[in-house]
């Protein structure tokens, strides 16, 4: 990619220019970026991708480093290599506001900016992602229009889930009927599951655990998945209980005794 690291930095930074929820548009999107016409979306599928790509489209990971990495303006605080680079939650993060959200500090801090509330269109997304990003080669154009509409439809304010201490603002008790009808049959109810369908043995990634550590990405995790795995996307049925399920799990033990 024969572009100067000034130029890169600002990509980086810049590469979605966030506006008013009104701007968005809603449900399966069409674009045209030049000859090619963008496929309809599936913001579910793309939420996925955003986490794990080759988990979805059955790739080998990659691994060599995503070719902006180097490019990030803080690259002393985040060391992680290989294919963690390509998650674009590394650089963007579970809430989805990267250097303004919970990824403003610590081991996962970047410097890059966010991508919620993008004013670009799908078929500039998806030339954004073809070419800067360096999608191009690894994602095909369902994987780039899903991806688009994601991050067009899907990405919601966590804030309005998640207090500033951590804490999900919901109703645990109400949260208790959602976890129960949806989740406890694979996670038990008390949530320390060790044998979960699809998991590999031993699974410690206990629901109790995430939602305290790091709610931003237990609540993407409901609403999209966990890739590789038969955990269900449930960001549509889920919608309007994703507080009360988030209050209750922290509620749940965080390890087996």
């Amino acid at each position: 990619m024969n572009v100067s690291t000034a130029t890169t930095c600002i990509l980086l930074i810049s590469l979605f220019a966030c506006g008013d929820d009104d701007d968005r548009s809603t449900g399966e999107v069409t674009g045209e970026t030049g000859d090619n016409t963008v496929a309809d979306g599936d913001g579910v599928r793309g939420g996925a991708l955003y986490d794990k790509y080759w988990a979805v489209t059955e790739d080998d990971a990659p691994t060599a480093n995503h070719p902006l990495w180097a490019s990030r303006p803080d690259t002393t605080t985040n060391t992680r290599s290989g294919s963690d680079t390509w998650r674009c939650k590394e650089c963007h993060g579970w809430d989805y506001k990267g250097a303004a959200g919970a990824y403003a500090s610590g081991s996962h801090a970047t410097g890059i900016a966010g991508v919620m509330a993008t004013t670009l269109s799908p078929a500039e997304i998806v030339e954004e992602l073809q070419g800067n990003h360096g999608y191009g080669d690894v994602l095909s154009e369902q994987d780039l229009a899903d991806l688009a509409v994601f991050l067009i439809d899907y990405t919601i304010d966590l804030d309005d889930y998640i207090n500033a201490d951590g804490a999900f603002s919901g109703d645990s008790s109400g949260g208790e009927t959602a976890y129960m009808d949806n989740c406890s049959g694979c996670h038990g109810a008390d949530g320390l599951e060790t044998n979960v369908p699809g998991g590999t043995p031993g699974f410690e990634d206990f629901p109790g655990l995430i939602a305290n550590d790091n709610p931003q990405e237990f609540l993407h995790k409901v609403r999209f998945g966990q890739p590789g795995t038969l955990m269900p996307a449930l960001a549509d049925q889920l919608a309007d209980r994703l507080s009360d399920l988030g209050a209750f799990s922290q509620t749940l033990p965080t390890g087996a005794e």
